[in-house]
Protein backbone atom coordinates (compact mmCIF):
# COMPACT_ATOMS: atom_id res chain seq x y z
CA UNK A 1 0.00 0.00 0.00
CA UNK A 2 1.97 2.89 -1.24
CA UNK A 3 0.84 6.41 -1.40
CA UNK A 4 1.32 9.72 0.17
CA UNK A 5 1.05 9.98 3.94
CA UNK A 6 -1.81 12.15 5.12
CA UNK A 7 -1.04 15.77 5.89
CA UNK A 8 -1.30 17.24 9.35
CA UNK A 9 -4.76 17.48 10.77
CA UNK A 10 -5.62 20.89 12.15
CA UNK A 11 -7.84 20.93 15.25
CA UNK A 12 -11.24 22.51 14.77
CA UNK A 13 -12.92 24.80 17.24
CA UNK A 14 -16.58 23.91 17.22
CA UNK A 15 -19.45 26.18 18.28
CA UNK A 16 -17.31 29.09 19.47
CA UNK A 17 -20.25 31.52 20.00
CA UNK A 18 -22.11 28.96 22.14
CA UNK A 19 -19.04 28.12 24.16
CA UNK A 20 -18.39 31.83 24.73
CA UNK A 21 -22.02 32.35 25.80
CA UNK A 22 -21.72 29.49 28.29
CA UNK A 23 -18.48 30.93 29.70
CA UNK A 24 -20.07 34.37 30.05
CA UNK A 25 -23.15 32.96 31.79
CA UNK A 26 -20.87 30.93 34.08
CA UNK A 27 -19.26 34.21 35.19
CA UNK A 28 -22.66 35.87 35.75
CA UNK A 29 -24.10 32.96 37.76
CA UNK A 30 -21.69 32.10 40.60
CA UNK A 31 -24.14 29.65 42.21
CA UNK A 32 -24.19 27.54 39.05
CA UNK A 33 -21.61 25.73 36.94
CA UNK A 34 -22.44 26.43 33.28
CA UNK A 35 -21.07 24.51 30.33
CA UNK A 36 -21.79 23.84 26.67
CA UNK A 37 -21.55 20.34 25.27
CA UNK A 38 -20.12 20.38 21.77
CA UNK A 39 -21.25 16.80 21.19
CA UNK A 40 -24.77 17.27 22.55
CA UNK A 41 -25.04 20.89 21.39
CA UNK A 42 -26.81 21.72 24.66
CA UNK A 43 -26.18 24.18 27.46
CA UNK A 44 -25.87 22.61 30.90
CA UNK A 45 -26.15 24.13 34.38
CA UNK A 46 -25.33 22.32 37.63
CA UNK A 47 -26.34 23.98 40.90
CA UNK A 48 -23.54 24.35 43.41
CA UNK A 49 -25.93 25.63 46.09
CA UNK A 50 -28.32 22.66 46.25
CA UNK A 51 -27.62 19.74 48.64
CA UNK A 52 -28.94 17.16 46.15
CA UNK A 53 -27.73 16.88 42.56
CA UNK A 54 -29.57 19.46 40.46
CA UNK A 55 -28.95 19.87 36.76
CA UNK A 56 -30.86 21.61 33.99
CA UNK A 57 -30.10 21.70 30.28
CA UNK A 58 -31.44 23.49 27.23
CA UNK A 59 -30.63 24.27 23.61
CA UNK A 60 -30.35 28.05 24.15
CA UNK A 61 -28.89 30.26 26.87
CA UNK A 62 -32.25 32.01 27.24
CA UNK A 63 -34.05 28.74 27.88
CA UNK A 64 -31.31 27.62 30.25
CA UNK A 65 -31.68 30.77 32.37
CA UNK A 66 -35.43 30.26 32.57
CA UNK A 67 -34.92 26.67 33.74
CA UNK A 68 -32.37 27.85 36.30
CA UNK A 69 -34.82 30.41 37.73
CA UNK A 70 -37.57 27.76 37.79
CA UNK A 71 -35.27 25.37 39.67
CA UNK A 72 -34.35 28.06 42.19
CA UNK A 73 -37.99 28.92 42.79
CA UNK A 74 -38.95 25.27 43.16
CA UNK A 75 -36.13 24.73 45.66
CA UNK A 76 -37.38 27.64 47.78
CA UNK A 77 -41.00 26.52 47.66
CA UNK A 78 -40.30 22.86 48.39
CA UNK A 79 -36.88 22.60 50.05
CA UNK A 80 -35.11 19.27 50.17
CA UNK A 81 -35.00 17.69 53.61
CA UNK A 82 -31.82 18.42 55.53
CA UNK A 83 -29.98 15.18 56.31
CA UNK A 84 -29.54 14.35 59.97
CA UNK A 85 -26.04 14.79 61.34
CA UNK A 86 -24.33 11.92 63.09
CA UNK A 87 -23.29 12.57 66.67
Amino acid sequence: MGGVPPGPVRPRRWDLPQRAAAAQLDQLEPAWFISYGVGSRRFLAIASWHPAPLMVEATTVHDLRELMRDAELEAVLSPAPIPARAR
